[in-house]
């Protein structure tokens, strides 16, 4: 059951509000438009009328320390939906969905609370159904990703309704399986270990030429993206040899 909202300034607040008030684990929020929606490190994302913003509501049976992977894995529900739907996505690091050109339909954030129920966290999708004016990317990226649409994508665009739902299920079955994953020891490889093999093999940029920019622009380093770790960090193979690890909190991977 998803609940459509025509405008709102944030699904992930919207989401938490009921999460704080007790709403089970799978409770999904859509909005037509956002007009504050979040992005990691606080940025303000740029939320187009009839696109899709959907938030779900989560209870993560894991340690809190594991907590910071679900961006990620919400990121990988959404691929997984939409590929259901015929659309050729992936997820590049660390949580931006994109098309088969590197071209940015959204991406994933989330966000933790307490309340009646205990800990939860809110996982917050936002794709465009058509390209905005411009770049898509939160306020404040040094380097914002050229824009897509899933229009562009598909031949036909379900409802609002019938895509929040799509994607509010992948991202809650994503999660699921992440859980079991952590309860059969692959937590131990840091918060992403359940799926890292998987995004390692899809993760597009993997083995080409790659630049990482600073969050005020400066390019911190330039050369082959060699790897990434259980606990997010992508590992850049330099031109001289050596090998630098960077985190999603200290720069954005762009191509070379």
């Amino acid at each position: 059951m998803v609940d459509v909202v025509g405008t709102c300034a944030s699904v992930l607040d919207e989401a938490a509000s009921l999460a704080r008030e007790g709403a089970p684990a799978g409770t999904c929020v859509a909005a037509r438009e956002q007009t504050a929606g979040r992005a990691r490190l606080g940025r303000v994302w740029e939320s187009p009328a009839e696109g899709l913003a959907v938030a779900v509501v989560l209870r993560p049976k894991a340690p809190m320390g594991l907590l910071s992977g679900l961006a990620s894995v919400a990121g990988l529900g959404a691929v997984d939906a939409l590929r259901v739907l015929g659309a050729e996505v992936s997820l590049a690091w660390p949580d931006d969905v994109v098309d088969a050109c590197g071209r940015k339909l959204g991406g994933a954030v989330c966000s933790a609370g307490y309340g009646e129920g205990g800990v939860f966290v809110v996982a917050g999708v936002y794709v465009n159904v058509l390209p905005p004016d411009g770049d898509l990317a939160a306020a404040g990226s040094p380097a914002p990703r050229e824009a897509a649409g899933l229009a562009s994508l598909l031949d036909t665009v379900p409802d609002l309704e019938t895509l929040a739902a799509a994607v509010g299920d992948a991202v809650v079955a994503r999660v699921r399986a992440w859980e079991d994953g952590i309860a059969a020891g692959q937590g131990t490889a840091g918060p992403l270990g359940p799926v890292l093999s998987e995004w390692f093999d899809e993760m597009p940029l993997m083995g080409q030429g790659v630049r990482v920019l600073l969050p005020d622009g400066r390019v911190a380093a330039e050369g082959t993206l060699a790897g990434i770790d259980g606990w997010g960090r992508v590992t850049v193979r330099t031109d001289d040899g050596r090998e630098l690890e960077f985190s999603s909190e200290q720069g954005s991977v762009r191509p070379r």
